[in-house]
């Protein structure tokens, strides 16, 4: 029924109107769909408001921070200790 190119599904006009309910769910599941009639592209069916999947680990920045500048002063933000850090090297 359809082709997997890199992240990107396709799906022919053909494919959608026949089995609308499992392209769509790829698109609430995330995927980019691409639409072609006659091997041309005529649409892109993305997600409304794409989901971070799962499996994706986001970085701990505010820990990398403090490895590397310490543990701020009590009641302090991050930002103000390394604020504080920079104006120490002056």
């Amino acid at each position: 029924m359809c082709v997997n190119m890199f992240h990107m599904k396709i799906a022919t006009v053909r494919d959608v109107q026949h089995h609308f309910r499992k392209v769509l769910a790829w698109v609430e599941k995330g995927e980019e769909v691409l639409v072609t009639r006659r091997n041309k592209s005529v649409a892109r069916l993305v997600p409304s408001n794409p989901a971070i999947p799962s499996s994706v680990a986001l970085p701990d920045f505010a820990g990398r921070a403090r490895a590397i500048w310490g543990t701020p002063l009590k009641g302090a933000s991050l930002s103000m200790a390394i604020l504080a850090e920079r104006e120490e090297r002056r």
